[in-house]
């Protein structure tokens, strides 16, 4: 008897956590989705995290959004780009529609970075080097939230404004339809939950 009422409430308790579980995962979906394009024209900071599929063009278009003219004060920082790449690959990347006088001027390379903690730290140099407190962070929107988290983390009292990318492969709004986008937000979240307790616990 004593081990039926056991059994039955270890089911039970395995029923609830998983319920619970998959609520903070939708929950967390629901968060990918909530974060906009900023791309107001006074803040000419920006900041990129390399990893995902055109990033980079991508996140570069907002330059382009601006309409700007070629003497604009960008200060623009790709970070994550990895060693030996260099501003000519940059420049072979972005093809010729984007202007080269503005890759030459205007954006840094980050090739240290090998993580989003490390893509946080290394920005931080950077944005005391170039004296700024405000800037437009560019990511995929999977990965906008724990980005988020971790670049606050660094700089609380920075202004941190989002530029999310949709992914072309994953419709995040679906994702449900696609196991591969399923375990895409599933791996996020469950990085996000890590980062999330390391810097609750430990920073």
């Amino acid at each position: 008897m004593l081990f039926r009422n056991f059994k039955t409430f270890f089911i039970f308790f395995m029923i609830s956590m998983f319920i619970l579980f998959f609520s903070e995962l939708n929950n967390f979906k629901e968060s990918i989705l909530s974060f906009t394009k900023y791309n107001k024209k006074e803040s000419p900071n920006i900041v990129i995290l390399t990893g995902g599929t055109n990033r980079i063009k991508d996140g570069l278009k907002i330059i382009k959004d601006f309409g700007k003219s070629e003497k604009s004060n960008y200060k623009v920082l790709v970070s994550g780009t990895g060693i030996g790449f260099t501003k000519n690959s940059l420049k072979n990347q972005l093809g010729t529609n984007f202007n080269p006088k503005i890759i030459q001027c205007c954006i840094d390379l980050d090739n240290v970075s090998k993580n989003t903690i490390t893509n946080a730290s290394e920005t931080f140099k950077w944005t005391k080097k170039k004296d700024i407190k405000e800037f437009i962070l560019i990511t995929s929107n999977y990965h906008m939230p724990r980005a988020y988290l971790e670049f606050k983390n660094i700089m609380p009292n920075f202004e941190i404004h989002t530029y999310a990318i949709t992914p072309k492969k994953h419709d995040i709004e679906n994702w449900l339809n696609s196991y591969q986008t399923f375990g895409l937000v599933f791996t996020e979240y469950c990085k996000y939950i890590v980062a999330s307790l390391r810097i609750k616990f430990f920073s």
